[in-house]
Order: structure tokens, then sequence, then C-alpha cells
């Protein structure tokens, strides 16, 4: 923490968690003992009430005209709270420093007293206002929230749905065709001879022979492969709608008061 800035610098700024996000405005500073310099600060974290969360500023960075702490925003709301009109215990501050020290900041060891204001050398741990004359310090003329939502975003992935395979085998099916066939015969002709004179007479009587060759056809089966088909295969997208449900959470803000009523309005 810049040790340039005094008590009454802080009181009404804001305190910002460690990703910048506005956490509460200061109400109240508390000192060192020992070294005189600001080690904690009170912050009202809701619209109403007189309860307020003790920070750590060990450890904390100036921010502009804010101070920046090593914490988010739900830790520091989640804090013990203190109430605003006492002073703090040393039970209570210990509570309080082993708290921030579980959620991941260094414990502070120094004692505090309890400052609204300027700690005035010599006169001890009293509380001085300084915030201005008829001001109550930590409040304000507005109070502005962020109200946040879900927002959907739906995507579509890609993953496998199947597998398919092109496979070629061989299968043996039974033909039955009708092929005509040619084969010779024998045929005897008997012709009688009405003039002997008209036929020569070289021939002698006697036996004799003579040889015939006959053919036939048979079937013969012969097996060539040729190409008859081809197949291609190949892959196209297909796009469809599909319906998608689901829920979404957004905030929502009211305003109620002390009592848990929404309040009047003018």
């Amino acid at each position: 923490m810049a040790r340039d800035r005094t008590p009454a610098d802080l009181i009404g700024h804001n305190v910002l968690d460690q990703e910048g996000h506005n956490v509460g405005k200061i109400n109240q500073v508390y000192l060192d003992d020992n070294t005189d310099q600001p080690s904690w600060v009170s912050v009202h974290t809701g619209l109403f009430g007189r309860h307020e969360t003790l920070v750590p500023l060990q450890g904390s960075q100036p921010a502009e005209e804010d101070i920046r702490v090593p914490y988010d925003k739900s830790t520091v709301k989640d804090a013990p709270h203190i109430d605003a009109d006492r002073h703090i215990s040393p039970e209570e501050e210990e509570t309080v420093r082993e708290y921030y020290a579980q959620h991941g900041g260094p414990p502070v060891q120094s004692q505090i007293a309890a400052q609204e204001g300027r700690h005035v050398a010599g006169e001890g741990p009293g509380p001085q206002t300084a915030a201005p004359s008829g001001a109550p310090a930590g409040e304000t003329d507005d109070v502005s929230v962020t109200r946040s939502e879900e927002r959907v975003d739906i995507g579509v992935e890609r993953r496998e749905s199947g597998r398919a395979r092109l496979h070629k085998y061989v299968e043996s099916e039974q033909f039955d065709e009708t092929v005509p066939l040619h084969h010779e015969e024998l045929q005897v002709d008997r012709r009688p001879i009405d003039d002997p004179s008209a036929v020569p007479r070289d021939e002698q009587m006697g036996e004799s022979e003579e040889s015939f060759t006959l053919y036939e056809e048979r079937p013969v089966v012969s097996k060539e492969q040729v190409p008859v088909e081809e197949v291609h295969v190949r892959k196209r997208g297909v796009t469809h709608d599909e319906h998608v449900r689901g829920e979404r959470r957004r905030e929502r803000i009211e305003l109620e008061d002390e009592e848990g009523e929404p309040p009047t309005t003018g």
C-alpha cells in the first residue's frame, strides 16, 4: 500500500478486487499501532444494514483514486462482518485475519486501532471523522449494481458415427444354355441299274472296302475374365436440424429495506 495516502484519502473511495471489479466503498480506516499507517479498511458490501466487512490492506495497490486488494470479490463479501458502531475486539480481528490467510492472503500480524479518519500522533487510538461535515462516512447518494446473465453458445462437434467397407468377393452361379451341335451320319442310297451297258466293266468282281471319317461337334466351355461394371463410392455431407433444449441462469435485482420489504419510492 502506498505510504503517501492518508486515511482521509481512502474514505469514500472504492475497494477493487484482484480482477478490478468493484467490491464496495470504504467506510472506516484502521491504523497500525506501531507504524501509524492504514492497515485495514471496512467496506459496505450491501445496499442496506449496519454491518461491514473488514479487508486487510497488506498486499494492496493504488488504482487511481481507489485501491486494489489481492482477493476476489466473493472472498471479500463472504468475510466475517463487523458492527460499524463499535471497535473491533482482538478476537474478532483474529477471526478475520485467519479467514483471509485461508483464502490465499498473508496473515496480518500487527494490532489495529479503529479509526474513521486521521490518527493524531500522541492522542492514542481515538476516532476522528475524515468525512465532509454533515455527510456520514461511506454513504453515497446512488448505488449501481451490475446484473449478469448466462449467454448460451450452441456449437457442433464432429464425431464418428459408423464405418463402411467396400469389399469385393467371388460367388458362383449355375448357367443353362442351349448350344446347337452338328454331327455327321452315314446315309445309304440304293439305286437299281436299268441299263447294264451303261456301267463300265473295269471293276472285277471281288471284295472291296471303303472307309469314311465321321465328324461331330461337342460343347466346349471356356472362360475368360472381362470387366462388366465399375462401382464408385464416395462420402457426402447431409445437414439436418435438431432441436436443443436447456437451461440458463440470469440475475434479477430487487430493492428491499431492512425488514426485507420493497421500499417506498417517491
